[in-house]
């Protein structure tokens, strides 16, 4: 999924009004930097699960045959080598 970065800064606020509003949670850094490390967090992993998706495309387009996308077996490859994949790259489990 793609987000806009208009939805991007609106998750960073959302977040840190949640955070504001939790007793259990302190920090002392400026908020504005939360913030900011906040959408460099989702921006991240967004260009990570864009890597990701890329890389499995081109492992289903290398098999011997042609798989068509959107059909049951492109489905399930796809979601196979997804979970792969983000088991060896991502930061943040989903």
């Amino acid at each position: 999924m793609k987000l806009s970065r208009e939805k991007i800064l609106r998750l960073s606020h959302l977040i840190l009004d949640h955070l504001n509003k939790d007793e259990e949670i302190e920090y002392y850094a400026d908020p504005q930097e939360i913030r900011q490390e906040i959408v460099k967090l989702i921006s991240d992993e967004m260009k990570t699960d864009e890597a990701i998706d890329a890389l499995v495309r081109r492992k289903i387009e290398s098999q011997k045959r042609t798989i068509q996308e959107g059909s049951d077996e492109w489905d399930v490859l796809y979601r196979k080598y997804y979970e792969e994949e983000v088991g060896r790259h991502r930061k943040v489990m989903p």
